[in-house]
């Protein structure tokens, strides 16, 4: 009889939690897929190279959408359980709730391994490809960037003119740029010629015979300076990718690669807090899962109105997971700010959640609403009769 009803409450969770992460997934790459086809379309970048751009960020997106996918799988799939009275059915029967976590518990292992595999070795990895992707179409295509005889602000806070493209469009003639990025500095540049310089690590011009007029907010007049040659360096990845290219970041770090920098760091008295919290991140993100099924399982259990259909589940796993990731914004503030230990920051949420799921769990074995539903549903009672 255990074995029918694992599998029959399984079955109950992995469809919803199959279009929850869809769904989720999507909504997350809403933004970047309007991105990803301008690339093709504005760029002239190979649908093939976008298409391996999006495999590489899906890892990242999917990282987030697993636990948010169950929790909604948990909430909307044994909701229906509880909004047609089976749970009541197997209550009579001699099931408890300790029967309805264990099916529930082995989905949640599997999603939190999953999410422990992608945290750990999928995302690093993908990370760094996704930045050496980037370089390599910047590398093919950032010269195809630049029009002749127009002002071009492909770049952030930097304005290029070119009087002619060079083929095959890595040179180009009659070069002027202005370059804002600096707020305290405005630099006027004229080169007779520029070269496009880029590589796996860096993009760029190397102006020739030019010179430079430079403006500075605190004091009237330009400052003129001649060159022979000059190199001047642009950033691409704005508009490709959020992800800044450049030196590994922690979040491209293997979990070796974040114990050395945190060694390294310490050793010379540097902070390493971005090192702790990616590696904290790495394990507190994939037991989320874990957490979600002690607190969907409390939920569904818990008497409630008959009249709660299914907006309720959805609206339900919202409202939680809301909690869960303003838990997760506060600590990763604080620790950023130093105010908490890193490791405390990212397992915040997962403690306060965690803790709360248990107190719920356990009102449900009592078969009694919690105090706070009880007051509120007795208070809306009493304004009812006053009325």
């Amino acid at each position: 009889m255990h074995r029918t009803l694992s599998a029959y409450v399984a079955g109950q969770i992995i469809p919803p939690f199959l279009v929850g992460l869809f769904a989720f997934t999507l909504v997350f790459l809403a933004g970047r897929i309007v991105r990803l086809v301008e690339l093709v379309v504005s760029r002239g970048v190979p649908a093939g190279q976008v298409a391996k751009l999006f495999g590489l960020i899906l890892p990242t997106l999917l990282e987030t959408t697993l636990p948010m996918a169950f929790l909604l799988g948990i909430l909307y799939g044994c909701g229906r359980l509880s909004r047609d009275n089976e749970t009541l059915a197997f209550k009579a029967c001699g099931v408890g709730p300790f029967h309805f976590l264990i099916p529930v518990g082995l989905v949640a292992l599997v999603v939190s391994l999953l999410g422990l595999g992608l945290s750990v070795f999928v995302r690093p990895a993908a990370n760094l490809a996704v930045k050496q992707e980037l370089y390599a179409i910047a590398q093919s295509r950032a010269g195809s960037l630049l029009k002749e005889q127009v002002f071009n602000d492909v770049f952030p806070d930097v304005l290029i003119y070119v009087d002619r493209v060079v083929p095959p469009g890595n040179t180009f003639q009659g070069v002027l740029i202005v370059d804002q990025r600096d707020r305290n500095t405005e630099n006027l540049i004229i080169a007779r010629v520029a070269l496009l310089l880029a590589d796996a690590n860096s993009i760029g011009l190397r102006l020739y015979d030019g010179m430079i007029h430079e403006r500075r907010t605190e004091r009237a007049g330009f400052s003129r300076t001649s060159f022979n040659v000059y190199n001047l360096h642009l950033e691409l990845d704005h508009l490709l990718s959020p992800l800044a290219p450049g030196r590994r970041g922690p979040e491209d770090m293997s979990l070796g690669g974040l114990r050395e920098t945190i060694r390294s760091k310490s050793a010379r008295g540097a902070s390493a807090i971005p090192e702790i919290m990616e590696t904290h991140r790495r394990f507190a993100f994939p037991f989320a899962p874990l957490i979600f099924a002690v607190l969907g399982i409390a939920i569904v259990l818990t008497p409630s109105r008959p009249s709660a259909g299914r907006a309720h589940g959805v609206a339900s796993c919202l409202a939680w997971l809301f909690t869960y990731y303003a838990l997760l914004s506060v600590g990763t503030a604080m620790a950023e700010n130093g105010k908490i230990p890193p490791g405390l920051g990212l397992w915040l949420p997962n403690i306060l959640v965690g803790l709360i799921s248990i107190y719920l769990f356990i009102r449900a074995l009592k078969e009694s609403r919690p105090p706070f539903r009880r007051t509120v549903r007795d208070t809306l009672q009493a304004l009812g009769r006053g009325s």
